[in-house]
């Protein structure tokens, strides 16, 4: 069930245009939420949540489009904490892992490996998303032999 306060955080990614951008495979707003839930199924604290919830917005090494350059309207949003964890995201260059090593703030490094861990699980978990030999259909590239003799 939504809050009013992540209706009102999902209404403004859609506002600016999460849910029309593409991300590996889906809309930019799946992935947001779906990272989301996977730092509340582990039971992150709330801050991390919601730094998962807008940690690709002003874009990545990885992820180019800014959805938003606007930190004070996101930082009023969903706190400073949260706010700050999602900015270091987007902004901490390649090779991501190594530079969060390296940051000497033990509970933001903490964080951002969190994080960064939610964010590459929920890719592999979406790349994992065809169920059945159906599924394939229709995917480019894919070619299938079915063996009738089994």
């Amino acid at each position: 069930m939504l809050t009013d306060s992540t209706t009102i955080k999902n209404d403004f990614l859609e506002s600016i245009g999460c849910s029309k951008q593409k991300h590996s495979g889906r809309t930019l707003m799946e992935h947001l939420i779906r990272v989301h839930d996977m730092l509340r199924e582990w039971d992150a604290p709330e801050y991390l949540q919601d730094a998962g919830l807008f940690h690709s917005v002003y874009g990545t090494t990885y992820f180019k489009p800014q959805m938003t350059v606007d930190r004070d309207k996101v930082r009023n949003l969903i706190g400073e904490r949260a706010e700050e964890i999602s900015f270091l995201f987007c902004t901490i260059p390649h090779p991501r892992t190594t530079n969060i090593d390296n940051l000497e703030d033990d509970q933001l490094r903490i964080d951002l490996l969190i994080l960064n861990k939610a964010n590459q699980d929920e890719q592999a978990n979406a790349k994992l998303k065809f169920r059945t030999i159906n599924d394939f259909k229709g995917v480019d590239g894919i070619s299938i032999k079915m063996n009738r003799g089994l």
